[in-house]
């Protein structure tokens, strides 16, 4: 089960545990519901959402990363809950999945030690490197993007994978960036002058050789905006304050379990 400070410390956990941010989609749910994971482990997950679930609940859910992590179908019972800290500790709910999941084979424990064993990874003669567009009319905002991919790549944590980050202001300006160049993946904000977020995941969708491009929106908006983002075709949505250095490490450390065939 995902420890909760609460909860148990890590002398009483019974299987590895990776920091890790999956979009978790559940398969029976009527709305446009998207949460994500904050951890991860063979026997349980903890996932970050704004929904209600009581003690006991049975789930039957999802866990992927756009155009890096197939999706896993895993079922869990909910264990417990824990209301919202602050923004970098939201609420959300620990999940412990059903017995046969936990097992050293399964594909969400091959996951795990495929993450930790990633991080002693060895440099390659061709690094891999992973094009991120950032669409963002805030100024202020893109620089902290910017300068926090930076800062995240230098440390070297996952050798032989780099992340590049290139800017767009407005939807009509990465609509005619996507025409030129490839990017493994689109991080955007909805609302944005000339063409705003939503405008521009239609057009992608509606494009063939665009459609299949992973998005995450990223907004100040609550569950208006993430229907609305979802129902255009967004992958994900992450409220601001963006969880930067989550979302780094995990786009790195998929990257070094699993590379990317684009180039």
């Amino acid at each position: 089960m995902p420890d909760g400070e609460s909860k148990s410390g890590a002398e009483k956990r019974r299987y590895p545990r990776a920091n890790i941010m999956l979009k978790v989609q559940y398969r029976h749910a009527k709305d446009f519901l998207a949460d994500y994971t904050e951890n991860i482990s063979a026997g349980g997950v903890f996932i970050a959402t704004e929904e209600r679930f009581e003690q006991g609940t049975k789930l039957d859910f999802e866990v992927s990363f756009p155009g890096l992590l197939d999706s896993i179908p895993l079922k869990g019972l909910v264990k417990w809950c824990r209301p919202a800290r602050s923004p970098e500790e939201p609420a959300g709910i620990g999940i412990q999945f059903e017995q046969e999941q936990a097992i050293s084979q399964g594909p969400l424990a091959q996951l795990v030690t495929k993450l930790k064993n990633s991080q002693s990874a060895q440099p390659t003669d061709a690094p891999v490197v992973f094009r991120v567009l950032l669409v963002e009319d805030n100024v202020v905002v893109r620089d902290m993007f910017r300068y926090g991919i930076q800062k995240l790549t230098t440390r070297k944590k996952f050798p032989g994978t780099s992340l590049e980050v290139e800017e767009a202001e407005n939807g009509k300006q990465a609509w005619d960036m996507l025409k030129r160049q490839s990017f493994h993946l689109l991080v955007l904000d909805l609302y944005m002058p000339v063409m705003d977020g939503s405008k521009l995941i239609e057009h992608i969708r509606s494009d063939e050789k665009l459609k299949e491009i992973p998005i995450i929106v990223v907004s100040s908006g609550g569950r208006e905006d993430r229907e609305r983002a979802l129902a255009a075709g967004a992958d994900l949505f992450l409220s601001k304050p963006i969880k930067l250095k989550e979302m780094v490490e995990t786009i790195e450390s998929l990257i070094a379990t699993n590379r990317p065939s684009a180039t």
